[in-house]
């Protein structure tokens, strides 16, 4: 979505200080003047209506209808909008786009070909990384999933393992001859990871699961 033309209002603090006006006051003023305040309810025809409050229309269309409104300071006297904030011209988002209460911007992608999301992810890290301090970044949806899965590994693979010597040693009524077939889930598992990085192929969910498909398949003895 392209930017737009917006009217930004800057507060200053430090007039706002020395003239005893709250900033907070300024802020759910400039709230309700020009966008609504949910104020109460009253019954009319035996009907229950919400009350709104807001600047009337022809006094909240311009920027110039900024200088005709006052806020009170902490004395209780009024004190002129114009006082204590300025106001300019800025391009931004027609939306107001926030995630977890804080400004943000979603950006969506997909991984380019011959890369795994995997390594797109760990370039996103690089990059936010380099950005000015305070700026951050979040994933969701299926990388979010993804991120989780990934943190996750170690202990579904240890969890995996233990449920195979468990099943094996109820198979066999003995604990230590599941340990002698478990010695060979490494060569598997090295088997696996050789074929993968000599072919180039990424360590991505389907990789994942096949090793998993591997330890959970032993190899079998008869007797």
């Amino acid at each position: 979505m392209l930017d737009v033309a917006h009217y930004k209002v800057d507060i200053d603090w430090e007039k706002a200080g020395a003239l005893g006006v709250p900033v907070s006051s300024i802020q759910s003023y400039l709230s309700t003047a020009f966008g609504s305040a949910y104020v109460n309810n009253f019954v009319q025809g035996g009907r229950v209506k919400r009350v709104f409050a807001q600047a009337d229309a022809p006094f909240r269309m311009l920027p110039s209808d900024l200088d005709r409104l006052y806020v009170r300071n902490r004395q209780g006297k009024l004190v002129p909008l114009s006082a204590v904030t300025t106001g300019r011209w800025v391009y931004a988002s027609p939306r107001l786009e926030r995630y977890n209460g804080v400004a943000a911007m979603n950006i969506q992608g997909e991984a380019a070909p011959g890369h795994s999301t995997g390594e797109a992810m760990r370039a996103i890290d690089e990059i936010v990384a380099k950005l000015p301090q305070g700026t951050g970044h979040e994933w969701t949806g299926i990388s979010y999933q993804q991120r989780m899965s990934e943190s996750q590994a170690g202990l579904l693979y240890t969890f995996s393992v233990l449920a195979i010597f468990l099943v094996l040693a109820a198979l066999y009524e003995s604990w230590t001859v599941p340990i002698s077939i478990m010695l060979a889930l490494p060569l598997g598992v090295i088997g696996g990871l050789l074929a993968s990085s000599l072919r180039g192929m990424p360590n991505d969910v389907y990789f994942q699961i096949g090793l998993l498909t591997v330890l959970a398949s032993p190899p079998r003895t008869r007797s």
